[in-house]
């Protein structure tokens, strides 16, 4: 009996023993979490601004650059969303309803509500009012010469330098690919035209630009037809798009075409159907909703799309 008593209090001190290592480890694993939590670093923005930002941010609010930050493996809490019917390819990389919607850039108020630890912005001005309520930092596309030198940018502003770096190389593998069916669908020195219309106006679409400009013309480097690319060396195009007359649309036509229509009947024009690219089955239809935006993961999808699209016209 008292050997079994015994046994018994020697039972219960260890299990006392096990339970306060327990409670002590899951206090150690607690503080060494809230540590990495509150570790910071300084960083220079794209504004010349010196940030202290959280090593390992995890609640990211961002006014314009959803498709950068998706692209280095953050999921923001909170983002401009109501734009994004012009942006379709952003929505396979996230779930409906895992992002805050903060409405209009300026609703200082939705942003507050979602407690960020880190603010992505375009604006100098905007990043005043936000850093109020979080570290912010002012980032901007133009500032890189490719898409590659943007995600690695924007990896380091958030600490995953690994994963912009993973995306990166998985950019450029398929941008690759991408180049290759092209190149094996059209004639060597086939040049190209983006152009989006409208019943009364039509306007060229630029190397560096939204409508898919960038994804075809910068990204998948292909030649643009040469007074375009005139207009390109020149600088004259105004926020990645220049404004000709229906009666010159002729004098810009590339070996193929794409083009958006802003109204249903827009490329009834004659004009329009006089062009060799169109009689001759070179001119596709891209939908502004897929290739509005201009941010690395719509420009990839672009991109792909843009070849399949080449690939399978030649086929035909």
């Amino acid at each position: 009996m008292k050997k079994r008593i015994v046994f018994i209090l020697s039972a219960l001190l260890l299990l006392g023993a096990c339970s306060t290592n327990g409670n002590t480890v899951k206090e150690k694993e607690k503080a060494e979490t809230e540590s990495k939590t509150n570790e910071t670093r300084i960083v220079i923005d794209d504004a010349g601004r010196e940030v202290e930002v959280p090593l390992h941010p995890e609640r990211v609010v961002t006014d314009w650059y959803l498709g950068q930050v998706l692209a280095v493996g953050i999921q923001p809490v909170g983002g401009v969303l109501h734009n994004l019917d012009y942006a379709e390819f952003l929505k396979q990389h996230y779930q409906e309803g895992e992002i805050e919607d903060i409405g209009d850039i300026t609703s200082i108020e939705k942003v507050l509500d979602l407690n960020p630890d880190l603010i992505v912005t375009w604006s100098e001005e905007y990043a005043e009012k936000y850093e109020k309520i979080a570290p912010t930092i002012v980032f901007s596309e133009t500032d890189y010469a490719s898409v590659p030198d943007e995600i690695t940018a924007m990896g380091k502003f958030l600490g995953r330098e690994k994963e912009a770096e993973a995306f990166n190389k998985d950019f450029e593998k398929r941008i690759n690919e991408a180049q290759k069916k092209i190149a094996d669908a059209v004639p060597e020195g086939s040049t190209f035209t983006i152009y989006t219309l409208s019943s009364k106006d039509v306007y060229l679409v630029s190397d560096n630009s939204v409508n898919g400009g960038r994804a075809l013309f910068t990204v998948l480097g292909m030649e643009p037809a040469p007074k375009v690319k005139e207009l390109m060396d020149a600088g004259d195009f105004s926020h990645g798009s220049y404004q000709i007359s229906w009666e010159t649309v002729g004098d810009f036509e590339g070996d193929y075409i794409f083009y958006i229509k802003s109204e249903e009947k827009a490329d009834e024009q004659v004009t329009w159907r006089n062009l060799e690219a169109v009689k001759n089955g070179r001119a596709i239809e891209i939908p502004v909703n897929y290739y509005f935006s201009s941010d690395a993961l719509s420009v990839l999808h672009q991109a792909e799309d843009m070849a399949e699209k080449i690939s399978v016209l030649a086929k035909q």
